[in-house]
């Protein structure tokens, strides 16, 4: 038992508070910690320190020191979601999983964050005012130096446009609201074979270019467009996915873009 309390000890804040989860303690002081461990079976308390191990395995992690988010607190917290995860539901993070552990690792940075409510189209999360989206991916064949989104957004209005003029209308008046509401997004990209994350910023300014696209770009019925137009390499691709009514987004090059940490599961 006192073997098991010091490592419960040596573990850091966010640590803590996963163990404090894990025996369904809301409040985690240590003494409350503990009093709960003395009450569990032989069993019970086994399998409390195999969760303690789980939380104190390394991980390769880098955090840019530059990040307005990503300080020390976060990517603790952060490092932890990943790691119990990994352990307990045997899949990464991903769509609900990441808004969670992204909005747990802000407020346990001291930031103060709303989340959007039920049914908002943009925006997931707001941060002293600033909006952001949250995005994630685990698709096999992710690329190194180019980023996707595959659904920026739904656009019901794709199936009713039958001219370049409707295409033009309606896709410069989307990014020309978009733009107005969301401050940024975050996409947490997770690459299987290597079981290696990548938290990657996307300027919503690197959109812009798009509301200064020729109407000729707009004839086919779902157009590809190179953005901004005529550059070479363009920065990214518009997709109007006339099949599933969204729009997508391809070919983001990262250099464009802010890596804020990366994290390597370790064998």
């Amino acid at each position: 038992m006192k073997k098991l309390f010091k490592h419960i000890e040596r573990l850091n804040q966010s640590q803590q508070q996963r163990v404090g989860e894990f025996l369904n303690i809301v409040v985690t002081p240590l003494d409350d910690i503990f009093k709960k461990i003395e009450n569990l079976n032989r069993a019970q308390q086994l399998r409390v320190n195999d969760f303690i191990n789980v939380l104190r395995r390394p991980i390769d992690e880098w955090t840019n020191e530059n990040s307005e988010y990503v300080d020390k607190p976060f990517a603790e917290e952060f490092r932890s979601r990943i790691l119990t995860q990994h352990a307990f539901q045997h899949r990464p993070l991903f769509q609900d999983t990441f808004d969670a552990a992204f909005i747990a690792a802000l407020k346990a940075s001291g930031k103060k964050c709303n989340e959007a409510s039920a049914g908002e189209r943009f925006w997931d999360l707001e941060l002293d005012g600033f909006r952001i989206s949250l995005k994630s991916t685990k698709e096999a064949a992710l690329n190194l130096k180019k980023l996707k989104i595959s659904k920026l957004t739904e656009a019901a209005w794709i199936q009713d446009c039958r001219t370049a003029a409707m295409r033009e209308q309606y896709t410069k008046e989307l990014f020309t609201e978009y733009i107005n509401i969301v401050g940024t997004i975050f996409q947490l990209r997770y690459f299987s074979n290597k079981r290696f994350y990548e938290l990657v910023e996307i300027p919503i300014q690197l959109f812009r270019p798009i509301l200064d696209v020729p109407r000729e770009y707009f004839n086919s019925d779902g157009p590809t467009i190179d953005i901004p137009v005529g550059s070479t390499p363009p920065i990214l691709k518009l997709k109007i996915d006339r099949s599933d009514s969204k729009i997508t987004i391809n070919g983001i090059l990262k250099d464009h873009c802010i890596v804020h940490g990366t994290w390597g599961i370790v064998e």
